[in-house]
């Protein structure tokens, strides 16, 4: 029966005739799909240089859609999602300059104040054997090379590109205007959209609203749960530095933001050794002020910072947003190098909604 076929039609347009031993190409069925992929890739070049800046729109929408509902109680949306754009021009976009330039400053004063510890010693007008052993250590060329290359390092980093955003003001200001586009019409049309992906996908619905509770649960967990805490204890811990007097409150808060979201480091990696430093100093040069200021710093940051860990956090997360810290940590590391500072938030996201489709389909079979 085989034998007596003299043409087999085949998918996609191929036609083979046994006799003549002809292959025919049907090129019109192929055209409609060159012309799909080559608008597809030519879509994503487009977008290319305004995905990050899309996402993080997404990111803010999706974290004030609580404010914006209740706004939309009493507005229309297009209304709602202005004022929320405003909210956040004004608390976050306009202030962001100044920060910056004080973030500069800050650092490179940071950093010039490691170099000078390290040349005269940690502990000032103290001559006994402790702070001689003190003194031998960092006086030791490898410890000291180490802790001047990793103070250079992260100051370079932060002086950099802080140095960017502000010497690329016009593709900034451009990325912004791309932000709050994207924000508004993510608050505006967000549920529709939502809707019109499960339409193209075409999987099952009470499997899909499964999928969509999981990614939402994930990104409360992630937003609220690591990346609002690490912000309030950031500020916290730069608003304590500046009421106690200690030097580049801003760059030491920023540090502590980026601290709080590494498991088991956290701020205290930051507070605890200025604490100690301010207490042994007051011990040494027989200050009471100085031991007084030490004591009193380290109990606020104990009761503020360590406050927002203990009890904000998992009230924020929630019981149902198990969010792994190895996963946080991967992502937030990956996620800087591959992307940069926006890394950090895109990072654990992206390993985030990797393993929650993994958990989905695998875990389900």
């Amino acid at each position: 029966m085989l034998f007596m076929l003299t043409r087999v039609s085949f998918i996609y347009g191929f036609t083979f005739n046994f006799r003549k031993g002809e292959i025919k190409i049907d090129y019109k069925t192929y055209i409609p799909l060159v012309i799909f992929v080559i608008l597809l890739v030519s879509s994503f070049l487009i977008l290319k240089p305004f995905l990050i800046t899309i996402f993080v729109g997404a990111l803010l929408a999706y974290a004030l859609y609580p404010i914006y509902k209740e706004i939309n109680l009493k507005l229309n949306k297009s209304a709602s999602a202005v004022i929320v754009c405003l909210i956040v021009f004004f608390v976050i976009v306009l202030p962001s300059g100044y920060f910056l330039q004080q973030l500069v400053q800050q650092s490179y004063t940071a950093f010039l104040l490691i170099k000078q510890k390290l040349s005269v010693g940690i502990f000032t007008n103290c001559s006994n054997n402790f702070c001689e052993s003190i003194h031998a250590f960092l006086e030791n060329p490898q410890v000291k090379l180490q802790i001047q290359d990793l103070a250079k390092t992260v100051t370079n980093f932060v002086v950099e590109k802080s140095s960017q955003i502000l010497t690329t003001v016009p593709q900034f200001l451009i990325k912004v205007i791309v932000m709050f586009f994207s924000m508004f019409y993510f608050l505006k049309d967000g549920e529709k959209l939502l809707e019109k992906v499960d339409q193209y996908l075409g999987i099952n619905k009470k499997e899909y609203s499964h999928l969509i509770e999981k990614f939402r649960i994930m990104i409360h967990g992630l937003t609220y749960g690591y990346f609002v805490v690490a912000l309030v204890q950031g500020i916290l811990g730069g608003l304590l530095f500046l009421i106690f007097g200690i030097a580049s409150p801003l760059f030491w808060g920023l540090f502590m933001c980026f601290l709080a979201l590494i498991p088991i480091v956290g701020a205290s990696f930051v507070w605890v050794p200025a604490a100690v430093i301010l207490v042994i100093e007051g011990v040494l040069q027989g200050s009471t002020l100085l031991i007084f200021k030490g004591v009193l710093f380290s109990v606020f940051c104990l009761i503020l910072i360590g406050g927002v860990e203990g009890f904000l956090k998992p009230k924020l997360m929630g019981s149902k947003a198990n969010v792994h810290p190895v996963l946080t940590f991967l992502g937030i590391l990956g996620g800087i190098y591959l992307f940069g500072v926006i890394g950090v938030i895109l990072g654990p996201l992206l390993l985030g909604f990797t393993a929650v489709i993994i958990e989905t389909y695998l875990g389900k079979n």
